[in-house]
């Protein structure tokens, strides 16, 4: 597969990729799904266009022994690499004992259920790869499940990110606001998805930040896609905003180059450098170091 050339970005975008962060990207191995690149390749590229971070996802499996052998394998680029788990059937759910190997091991994302939430049944079934029910956060009253306290008291313990993954508004709303109270790091995961505006502006009131992702503005309908995302990043503000991509789809651009392609739609959108630079390169370093 050709990789795409980071020179062929607008001028304007490689300076802003230089320092970036993509806090949501995909690679390769994965179990189930072709990737536009093996982690390798895309530590490389990142390292070509001068980022300064990757936070590198799986939907299946812990990453963050992948993230230290990138980093430190010979002649590694000077690309922070940060790994991370998600709270899915292959990690046991609502594992605390899983949970607390990957912290210890220096994981810094923690993203709640993605396709194995009841949300994401609901939203796209043909995308689930687990026969088991699927994970909610709350009980049958709305509350906080008991775990889900053990899981905060270990994201609070080891300064990790909280990721809402893929919940429902409303476990993403009980979630956030619990986490935001414990003054935990947090992030709302592609906001764009289902999160209302209104819930938006309330939970980056509280401190949380909202990722918006690049990702939907590759496929058809991708005009009408940008223009909604923008639309949530002016209401919410780019103070509490970081856009990632969200991408390592097959057939979707390299991620490097799609970040630089996402910032260039932002300034097309009348985004100023100093904006973007904040939703690109400080915010994302606010949520995993600063």
């Amino acid at each position: 597969m050709a990789t795409d050339r980071l020179d062929d970005l607008p001028e304007r975008a490689r300076d802003l990729l230089r320092g970036a962060t993509d806090i949501h990207v995909h690679f390769a191995p994965d179990p189930f799904a072709e990737r536009r690149m093996d982690a390798r390749d895309l530590v490389r590229q990142a390292g070509e266009a001068g980022m300064a971070g990757l936070v590198l996802k799986s939907h299946e499996y812990p990453t963050q022994p992948l993230a230290w052998a990138l980093a430190s394998a010979d002649g590694a680029p000077e690309v922070a690499l940060y790994g991370g788990l998600s709270l899915d059937h292959a990690a046991g759910g609502l594992n605390v004992d899983a949970l607390e190997v990957s912290l210890r091991l220096g994981a810094r994302v923690v993203w709640m259920p993605t396709f194995d939430a009841e949300q994401w049944r609901n939203y796209r079934p043909q995308m689930v790869h687990s026969a088991k029910p699927g994970i909610e956060v709350v009980d049958g009253d709305g509350a906080l499940l008991p775990v889900m306290h053990e899981i905060l008291d270990l994201l609070s313990e080891y300064d990790a990110v909280l990721a809402s993954g893929h919940l429902s508004t409303a476990e993403t709303a009980t979630l956030v606001t619990e986490a935001r109270r414990r003054e935990l790091r947090t992030v709302i995961t592609h906001a764009a998805f289902w999160i209302p505006v209104e819930l938006q502006q309330r939970l980056a009131a509280l401190g949380a930040f909202v990722e918006q992702c690049g990702g939907p503005t590759f496929h058809e309908g991708a005009e009408d896609a940008a223009d909604g995302i923008f639309e949530q990043v002016r209401a919410v503000g780019p103070q509490q905003v970081i856009l990632s991509t969200d991408l390592g789809q097959a057939a979707n651009p390299d991620p490097p180059y799609g970040f630089g392609l996402w910032i260039d739609r932002a300034l097309d959108a009348g985004f100023s450098a100093a904006e973007v630079g904040r939703m690109v390169r400080d915010n994302p370093r606010t949520l995993l170091v600063a």
